[in-house]
């Protein structure tokens, strides 16, 4: 029962170091991503301060204690090109069949290179949680990227008895591996809000990331 709050979360899809890169793009800067660069490579993390916790799976998870609720970052490698990995994370019309506790899902906004949705977690224990996020993408050369941040303003007001999450961030970098595969590193900043019991908090997120990219893994060969 204790592996549901982060996994449903990661599903979504942190901002960094100042001095390491941009943040996450605004509202006003959707449209546009080919002004933001693509976030830096695994090799960059030891830099920005985030720590190991250890590899399962091929999943390598980091730490960084820097801001209030959790921030990690993860690095696996995808049998499939960048372009393929990152069709599926952006399928979210589709992200329910493989999130149990994805309760609403909803698209609320399409562009070329950007998308605003809105989600709704059906969690235990806790009251519910939702948001809006805006989700943008580009390239850089053969390096594809994705990022999103919360954008609670262009979604739903809120609603009683859910807690709304104004700390949701993050983003991804595709690397090409060994021309038919992909490296991926992702990173997220998230406060989830409200009262959460001390055993949902960073201990457990761990085992939530690798849960995540190994589900993710085996949704890649719908989107050849």
């Amino acid at each position: 029962m204790r592996r549901w709050t982060f996994l449903a979360i990661l599903v979504a899809l942190a901002p960094l170091d100042a001095s390491a890169e941009p943040p996450p793009p605004s509202p006003a800067q959707a449209g546009a991503p080919s002004q933001v660069r693509a976030p830096a490579p695994a090799s960059a993390l030891a830099s920005e301060g985030f720590t190991l916790l250890g590899e399962e799976k091929g999943v390598r998870v980091h730490r960084r204690e820097k801001r209030s609720g959790v921030e990690f970052a993860a690095e696996a490698s995808f049998p499939a090109p960048p372009e393929q990995v990152r069709r599926a994370l952006l399928d979210y019309a589709n992200h329910q069949k493989w999130q149990e506790r994805l309760k609403e899902n909803k698209v609320l906004a399409r562009n070329a290179d950007s998308l605003v949705i809105y989600q709704r977690l059906d969690l235990p224990v806790i009251d519910d949680r939702d948001y809006t996020i805006q989700v943008t993408w580009g390239a850089e050369g053969p390096i594809l990227w994705m990022r999103f941040a919360a954008a609670n303003e262009r979604g739903p007001k809120p609603v009683a008895d859910v807690v709304r999450v104004n700390t949701h961030e993050g983003a991804w970098r595709f690397d090409p591996e060994g021309g038919k595969g992909t490296r991926a590193v992702y990173r997220f900043h998230l406060d989830v809000g409200g009262n959460v019991p001390s055993w949902l908090g960073k201990g457990q997120a761990k085992d939530d990331i690798i849960d995540f990219f190994v589900r993710l893994n085996k949704e890649l060969p719908k989107y050849r």
